[in-house]
């Protein structure tokens, strides 16, 4: 059986949005099978015992269900020292056109979130940024439109902090989107240093500082901090006591985490209803 002291459910899926039942069943059984997303045949069984966990840290576009089962089924989560929510809200796109939840029901969600557990555990994310246009147009597009609105209103709850990256390239990304009629744009160092630029101005405005992760080369931009989205000294100030502090070697090498053990999965149940067009994962269709 392995342990870890942080769960991570789930950087592979919105298992908040979609499968809270199926986490309520396995925190009943007290641990996880999870599977290798790089080798099926590789199999761990990881322990969901509150002796074991310290926190989880729960990632999401949606947390209404997670608020409604963590309501119906406090008991079983407040098992737990700690929780901790990377919560992503985007400006409303075509690109995330089964996103069927308001961004006002978002930032309530949010607001809840941040009431009951604290500002110190929420991390607001606007992620990724995406610059595309679609075939048969010249003109760029992005998901920014509604930036400066939601940040505005982000930080009236008092959080102070914004996780963001620009959508990373990979060739099934690209596929994907090109399968759906539009292009990924990847912009050199320049153009990305103007757009943030612009940003930095609208969040310093709010007052929040902009961390960029996954992405060094944008370190080196006046006001752009590194990213630790799991981040044990904060975990820490959460529950109240010390933890393991280990890099994530199972991340890519510029992340910023700290190390914790992911039971979400691409495929099968785990497929993302969402269907973001950029998702760089493996979307379900429905």
């Amino acid at each position: 059986m392995k342990k870890s002291e942080i769960i991570s459910c789930s950087r592979r899926t919105d298992i908040p949005a979609f499968l809270m039942n199926w986490v309520i069943e396995k925190i009943k059984n007290g641990f996880v099978e999870v599977v290798n997303p790089y080798n099926k045949n590789q199999v761990s069984k990881v322990s969901l015992d509150p002796n074991d966990v310290k926190c989880w840290v729960w990632w999401s576009k949606d947390f209404s269900d997670w608020i409604r089962y963590y309501k119906t089924y406090k008991d079983l989560f407040t098992k737990y020292k700690g929780h901790s929510f990377q919560f992503t809200i985007n400006s409303p796109s075509e690109l995330e056109s089964n996103l069927n939840v308001s961004i006002q029901e978002r930032l309530d969600q949010l607001d809840w979130l941040v009431t009951h557990f604290g500002k110190i555990a929420v991390n607001y994310r606007f992620d990724p940024i995406i610059i595309y246009n679609k075939k048969g147009s010249d003109k760029i597009r992005s998901n920014l439109s509604e930036f400066e609105s939601i940040i505005s209103k982000v930080s009236k709850l008092g959080l102070n902090e914004l996780i963001f990256s620009f959508a990373t390239p990979y060739a099934k990304v690209k596929r994907r989107m090109h399968a759906r009629g539009y292009s990924l744009i990847d912009p050199p160092l320049k153009k990305k240093r103007a757009i943030l630029e612009r940003l930095l101005k609208i969040c310093e405005k709010y007052n929040l500082e902009m961390r960029a992760c996954c992405q060094p080369d944008l370190l080196s931009i006046e006001g752009i901090q590194q990213a630790q989205c799991i981040d044990a000294f904060k975990i820490e100030r959460i529950i109240g006591e010390r933890i393991k502090k280990q890099k994530d070697n199972a991340q890519r090498d510029a992340c910023g985490c700290y190390k914790s053990k992911d039971i979400g999965g691409y495929n099968g149940v785990f497929k993302c209803k969402h269907n973001c067009i950029y998702c760089y994962a493996n979307p379900s269709r429905k």
